[in-house]
């Protein structure tokens, strides 16, 4: 019987280890897929000797294919692990509404910061190429990354709260390649501001239990940046990037607590 209780322990254990590894795999291989799907197409592209517009063109196109497509694959052919936010597509105009309440905060905090604002258009001829890749093609993959595949992954082996953290800690932790040419010191405060970034966005989708709530969001809030030229936490200036920060910090915190409160306090969601 002592045999038979050590058995299943140690096959208990053997399959909580596999779940860990599954969800540390998976979140590791889709972060490697959002590289390569901005890298190879520009590569190829190079190589190809495609002119700009075409090579972001081929990159706005590829780069959700890369990453999308390569996350379903593995999820679909090796881990089968359940993806509890993506379902089908249901707009709502409620997320629309946060997406402008968090940027008019952060532009707020930020101008009462005395934040130098720099636009985020390019000298590229065809602004519109920007704006596709900016606006659609980036908040799609993103979404699906961190509420899809990295929001299903953490969700198999932890419970929900610690999930929406996670998922929005490791949103922060990825976007340190904003740091540009800013000081080594802000990298602590860009992983704080955008992880509040991620924390709105992943409790907009768990609020609508899909990520197409949050994508909305996403895109409403990358569209008001494109327009109004605030790259918040993108300054090149090291005396700015702490200021710069703290209106994204400030705005998006302020934003997921509200979303908190009107949706995921009280049990209106289970969560």
């Amino acid at each position: 019987m002592e045999m038979y209780n050590n058995l299943r322990t140690i096959k208990s254990r053997w399959h909580e280890m596999r779940k860990y590894a599954k969800a540390l795999i998976m979140i590791i291989v889709v972060m490697i897929l959002m590289i390569v799907g901005q890298i190879a197409p520009l590569a190829v592209a190079d190589h190809l000797n495609f002119s700009e517009n075409a090579a972001v063109i081929t990159m706005t196109i590829v780069y959700p294919i890369i990453v999308i497509g390569g996350g379903w694959l593995l999820n679909h052919f090796l881990f089968h692990q359940e993806l509890p936010l993506v379902a089908k597509w249901h707009f709502k105009w409620w997320p629309i509404i946060y997406a402008i309440l968090a940027d008019g905060l952060v532009y707020l905090f930020s101008l009462l910061a005395q934040t130098g604002f720099h636009s985020s258009v390019t000298t590229m001829s065809n602004w519109w190429l920007q704006f596709a890749m900016t606006v659609i093609s980036a908040p799609l993959v993103e979404e699906y990354v961190f509420r899809g595949y990295v929001f299903g992954a953490l969700d198999s082996i932890f419970n929900r709260s610690t999930t929406i953290w996670l998922t929005a800690f490791i949103f922060g932790l990825i976007h340190l390649s904003s740091l540009g040419k800013a000081a080594w010191y802000n990298a602590l405060f860009l992983v704080v501001a955008y992880t509040a970034m991620g924390m709105f966005f992943t409790l907009i989708a768990v609020a609508n239990r899909s990520i197409w709530a949050s994508f909305t969001a996403h895109v409403v809030n990358n569209l008001l940046i494109y327009v109004v030229g605030i790259w918040a936490a993108v300054s090149s200036s090291r005396s700015m990037m702490w200021r710069s920060l703290t209106g994204t910090l400030l705005g998006m915190g302020i934003a997921a607590y509200v979303v908190y409160r009107n949706f995921l306090s009280n049990s209106k969601v289970k969560i």
